[in-house]
């Protein structure tokens, strides 16, 4: 595993705990159905804009990788060049045409995954903190 599939897997697993990071301040200032839904709101869309954001990253490094397999400037891919291209050259290629839908993913499956993440963990930990109030009223 690269470095790079390491700081990748970390940042999903990051992206985790942002409901519980948002949940506590948010509820702190909106103590109402207000505060829950900005709650599961800004949640996904925090975690939806980091994974979309690393994904144009990705892209646009990869075009600009791409670009030099251009070797004459002309905007198509000759036979010519073709054959000039290493193995590795072939691998960048074959990446670049054949993306495994992860722009998909990235951009439609994603966001709606942060919005139920959030939604399901904002919920559990607001129904937490009414029911940690309520037992402390009570005491």
């Amino acid at each position: 595993m690269t470095s790079y599939e390491i700081w990748y897997i970390a940042t999903l697993i990051a992206l985790l705990f942002v409901p519980f990071l948002l949940a506590y301040p948010i509820r702190g200032r909106f103590d109402s159905k207000r505060g829950l839904v900005l709650t599961i709101f800004l949640s996904a869309a925090l975690m939806s804009g980091v994974v979309i954001a690393n994904l144009a990253y990705n892209d646009w490094v990869l075009d600009q990788e791409i670009a030099v397999l251009d070797r004459d400037g002309d905007g198509f891919w000759s036979e010519e060049e073709e054959a000039s291209w290493t193995e590795g050259e072939q691998r960048l290629m074959q990446s670049y045409i054949g993306d495994g839908g992860r722009n998909g993913f990235a951009v439609i499956i994603f966001p709606i995954f942060s919005f139920f993440y959030s939604t399901i963990v904002a919920t559990l930990l607001w129904l937490a903190f009414h029911y940690i109030e309520r037992r402390k009223s009570n005491a």
